[in-house]
């Protein structure tokens, strides 16, 4: 019951996707793509400093499967671990409301599956699988710097994260952070003719009376690219988290994630990629595969 209520919270926004399909500009979607000026700045699990256009729209639908039978230990050895699996299929509505500005919120389900899960994270056996909706994301993106000649951008993001999701108990596993966070996060973007790199810095901050242990989660991600055509460009990245939890080890990861990112046309693109943990400490070594179509409107 609670996931049905929580699924009807999004449908006013799926309408909106449905009005977005009946526009003009749906009917370009299929147009061939032009030669760019500058190299697509969209990436895979890096963010951009390039807002959308005042009084255009994107939608974006995400597709990603992780798994692993392997966790690092708190000095960073790499332990076997039982099976874990996670699909996950978001949804995300961008608005462009001025030329240095825009609004985003992400939505979520996913399916989970871990047989080492541990309850309370207190030793007891926990339940094995469990699926529904997650955490609502909303945000904002303000490019305070675009230098045309330097082909700089840099933007301020802030955001929030809404427990709305479903949560754990004893007989399946949950969904939601189950509190509240508060995000910051500078990002920029920087063309040298075909080839461009993005690179960010976050901090979420924990808050409410259901946050327990959690503190602070930092990230930092830096991502490069080239324009091979003006359909594909191919491109690397690194990433990297740390989750400050007090009473307990902190999690932390590195990892590179390798894709493809197609603008092929005017108004769609199409991201494949592969994320793969190459150390770590205190959380699992995910092996993540990604498919992503953005359409604008």
């Amino acid at each position: 019951m609670r996931s049905l209520n929580t699924a009807k919270k999004y449908v006013a926004l799926l309408g909106f996707v449905l009005a977005c399909a009946s526009q003009p500009a749906f009917a370009r979607v299929l147009a061939p793509p032009e030669p760019k000026e500058t190299p697509e700045h969209g990436k895979i699990n890096t963010s951009d400093a390039s807002p959308v256009d005042p009084g255009c729209y994107e939608t974006e639908v995400v597709y990603s499967f992780g798994t692993t039978d392997k966790a690092w230990s708190n000095n960073g050895n790499k332990n076997a671990h039982g099976f874990t699996s996670e699909h996950s299929a978001a949804f995300s509505a961008t608005a462009g409301i001025s030329k240095n500005f825009d609004v985003t919120i992400n939505l979520n389900h996913s399916w989970l599956k871990d047989k080492d899960n541990d309850f309370d994270d207190d030793g007891t056996p926990g339940p094995v699988s469990g699926n529904g909706f997650g955490d609502v994301e909303a945000s904002a993106r303000y490019r305070f710097i675009q230098d045309k000649k330097l082909n700089l951008d840099v933007a301020y993001i802030i955001g929030l994260i809404i427990p709305s999701g479903t949560s754990s108990d004893q007989d399946e596993m949950g969904i939601s952070q189950e509190y509240w966070s508060f995000k910051q996060t500078l990002v920029a973007s920087k063309d040298w003719g075909k080839w461009t790199a993005n690179a960010d810095l976050g901090i979420a901050l924990p808050f409410g009376d259901k946050r327990g242990d959690a503190r602070v989660l930092l990230n930092a991600d830096v991502a490069a690219g080239y324009q091979v055509l003006s359909w594909l460009q191919p491109e690397l990245e690194l990433n990297y988290n740390y989750d400050v939890i007090e009473n307990t080890g902190d999690p932390e990861t590195f990892a590179v994630t390798a894709g493809l990112v197609m603008p092929v046309s005017e108004t769609v693109r199409i991201n494949v990629g592969a994320q793969q943990g190459i150390a770590g400490r205190n959380a699992d070594q995910m092996t993540t595969l990604f498919a992503a179509v953005k359409i604008a409107y």
